[in-house]
């Protein structure tokens, strides 16, 4: 399960430790961003950046989010966002939807823009993707479809969402005939990585992150790779 907290105390402390500390060592730099055809987002990357998340999210026309999140994901970092929400004076609502690779579906993305319908948000609303790959290609592709597009802002918190699924705009659900064969590209306003959340995820989900950075350095960076 995503929010699993098998890990001991020692193995969180250490594992925050080579997550968080080289950024407030070096001090400020430059916000990484992502440019595509017609426009740009930023990339936020530090730790305890949930408690802050009205600062990073657009402007927008509206002062309204809805966050769409799992009961795991909740448990653990959904107090820290709603705090760092009405900190910024902005009106949220929340959408749970189930845990799993299994639930990527029409299913859960139907009850998505059903409860979207239910709370009357309109197309300035902003929708905020709390979560792994599972929420954040739910929430995409909903803030795709919905009113025919409205802002979105991944907050990733696998290190597998954080380093692929949250960036580039891959949005889909999965289909009895393949997976992720039904979705749309579409870019997030920004990704908000909160590195702090690595620490509740279970041993198994951090190693698969792991791996896929490796993966990287061994298409596109040898010096990744070295390291």
């Amino acid at each position: 399960p995503l929010g699993e907290t098998r890990t001991c105390a020692t193995r969180r402390r250490g594992r925050q430790s080579r997550m968080t500390p080289t950024s407030q060592r070096a001090g400020p730099r430059p916000r990484p961003t992502v440019r595509t055809g017609q426009r740009r987002y930023y990339l936020h990357n530090r730790a305890d950046l949930l408690g802050q998340i009205g600062a990073l999210t657009p402007n927008s026309r509206s002062e309204r989010v809805v966050i769409v999140t799992n009961a795991i994901v909740a448990s653990h970092h959904l107090a820290s966002l709603r705090g760092g929400l009405e900190r910024a004076g902005l009106r949220h609502e929340l959408i749970v939807v189930p845990d799993g690779e299994a639930h990527k579906d029409w299913s859960t993305l139907y009850e998505i823009h059903t409860r979207l319908l239910e709370l009357k948000a309109e197309r300035s609303t902003m929708l905020l993707a709390l979560g792994g790959g599972v929420v954040g290609d739910l929430a995409g592709f909903a803030a795709a479809t919905y009113q025919r597009g409205m802002p979105l802002v991944q907050i990733p918190t696998t290190l597998l969402a954080q380093v692929d699924s949250s960036v580039g705009g891959k949005t889909a659900v999965n289909h009895p005939l393949g997976k992720n064969m039904i979705g749309a590209f579409y870019q997030p306003a920004a990704v908000v990585i909160d590195s702090a959340t690595l620490s509740t995820l279970p041993d198994r989900e951090y190693v698969s992150g792991l791996a896929e950075v490796v993966k990287y350095g061994a298409i596109r960076s040898p010096d990744l790779f070295a390291w």
